[in-house]
């Protein structure tokens, strides 16, 4: 009897022993796990925050690289258009000293000359290096257009502020169509000269493309007013004086 109960009694013990073991293992694994999910739940947050800190920095990258561009554009256009007006102010001021000196080289061509022998035909008048023609009756723009071409001319196109001081002289206080219109959106001289190279008579807020004169749409043709003896655009249905152009044949 002593030796089964000794045996049971040392079952009973091995047994507590085992679930004293199993209790400590349980344990150490929970430790384990805890301690394992902290590292994780810590290794994830550090992630988020470098994937944050990321996107902050990318999304500030963004926004200085196009501010930077924006910057630059819009240094870059301002230099280029100041550029441009530059180029052409000293390309304009150039060209008009130019044809100012070699009309004052053909006056005095046109001095020695014989009287008989004249740069000009008759009824057109000499300036520079050009020939004029006034009107012998006012007209359409359109109509004083196609008359100067059939002449071999075109309406008058002003290169300088000498041409222009020539035509008030012969304007006699008269409306006269210049060769200057924006029938297509942009103002053009008929002869191909660039717009932006010659130097600009218009009346002050002009032009203004007014469309209260019942003629029907706004303004596309530029005319002498003699008021002010400066440009205004007006509608091209009017009849008005002209003056025909056409450069010297030597």
């Amino acid at each position: 009897m002593r030796g089964a109960e000794k045996l049971e009694m040392e079952t009973d013990q091995l047994s507590e022993n085992n679930v004293y073991v199993n209790t400590c293992d349980r344990n150490v694994w929970r430790m384990k796990n805890t301690s394992a999910a902290k590292e994780i739940q810590a290794a994830r947050s550090t992630k988020h925050r470098v994937i944050l800190i990321l996107g902050v920095l990318l999304i500030l990258t963004f926004i200085t690289v196009v501010t930077v561009m924006s910057f630059l554009f819009i240094y870059y256009s301002d230099v280029k258009h100041n550029l441009t007006e530059r180029i052409m102010a000293y390309y304009s001021s150039d060209n008009q000293r130019i044809m100012e000196l070699l009309g004052n080289v053909t006056e005095e061509l046109q001095k020695i000359k014989s009287s008989s022998d004249p740069l000009c035909s008759k009824r057109w008048m000499q300036y520079g290096l050009s020939c004029y023609f006034i009107s012998l009756s006012p007209r359409p723009w359109n109509v004083s257009k196609k008359d100067c071409e059939d002449m071999g001319a075109h309406l008058i196109v002003i290169n300088s502020e000498g041409e222009m001081n020539f035509l008030r002289g012969i304007a006699n206080q008269r409306f006269v169509w210049l060769g200057l219109t924006d029938l297509d959106g942009t103002w053009k001289w008929v002869d191909g000269t660039p717009y932006d190279i010659t130097p600009k008579f218009w009346e002050k807020d002009q032009p203004d493309d007014w469309t209260g004169h019942g003629y029907g749409g706004g303004e596309d043709c530029a005319v002498l007013r003699p008021s002010s003896n400066e440009w205004n655009d007006g509608h091209c249905s009017p009849n008005f004086w002209y003056v025909c152009e056409k450069k010297i044949i030597f």
